[in-house]
């Protein structure tokens, strides 16, 4: 997509299904506030009906990076440093691999791929599958998380989303509190989100349009992330994670049908 002068957002779409983008932007962002990451899937999944996943993709990239902007100083605070850094140069380095194919596939084959990335990485994470082999693993190593890093980024890049879930299981194990936790989580989605952007902008996928629509979601996405912030804190939040998997697990089967059907 080249820089077209284009101040008309979601111009091709009706009412229903700007409500729709405006309404998973919220939920979205109401995960990434409680829990410092997780707020690309439920977008990426609902808008992908009605944008196309490119589309989908790039608009999510840009409105999580503006939301990041709110989050950072709490990342920047509360993060355990010692198991961040190494886990940086894998972000990069995976998140560069995963712009090239993103570029490459038809939106046919990235909807088909997108959802089958997202259906597994939501079941090893919901039933914690890679638990037991990152335990027994040297947490502190440096290939370890330098390759779930690269792995991580890679898949999350060309799905939209879901990289840090499984980042987060070596997170858990390795940071010692939960505040360190999402501190730790904050701070790498800010690094993935500014690299996913100047990727998928030199890869020429950034237009006026898109950053238009980023600008009209703001609102949204602040509101969502505001109110994500206040429940991290006011409130237990295992069962609404819980739940929250089981409902992105049904959207991405659904996905993966759609992609598959259009096929036939």
């Amino acid at each position: 997509m080249g820089l077209a002068f284009n101040f008309h957002p979601f111009a091709e779409l009706g009412v229903a299904a700007i409500a729709l983008v405006y309404a998973a932007n919220f939920l979205g962002f109401f995960v990434r506030g409680a829990f410092g990451f997780g707020s690309n899937l439920p977008v990426v999944l609902l808008t992908t009906w009605v944008l196309g996943p490119h589309h989908a993709i790039v608009l999510t990239v840009l409105t999580a990076l503006a939301a990041q902007t709110y989050l950072l100083p709490q990342g920047l605070r509360n993060a355990d440093w010692a198991v961040a850094r190494p886990l940086m140069l894998g972000m990069v380095a995976g998140t560069a691999a995963g712009t090239w194919l993103f570029a490459l596939l038809s939106g046919r084959w990235l909807s088909l791929l997108m959802g089958f990335l997202i259906v597994i990485t939501l079941i090893l994470s919901r039933w914690r599958l890679l638990e037991g082999l990152v335990s027994r693993a040297r947490l502190r190593s440096r290939h370890l998380p330098l390759s779930l890093a690269a792995l991580a980024a890679a898949a999350g890049t060309v799905s939209g989303g879901g990289g840090m879930y499984v980042l987060v299981v070596y997170l858990r194990l390795a940071c010692a509190t939960a505040t360190a936790l999402r501190g730790t989580n904050l701070l790498l989605s800010t690094l993935f989100m500014l690299a996913r952007v100047g990727f998928v902008a030199l890869a020429g996928f950034v237009s006026a349009q898109l950053l238009a629509e980023t600008v009209v979601l703001l609102p949204v996405v602040i509101l969502g992330t505001w109110t994500g912030t206040r429940f991290f804190h006011a409130s237990s939040s295992a069962r609404f994670y819980a739940g929250l998997q089981i409902v992105l697990l049904g959207a991405a089967l659904a996905l993966v049908a759609k992609a598959i059907s259009r096929f036939a």
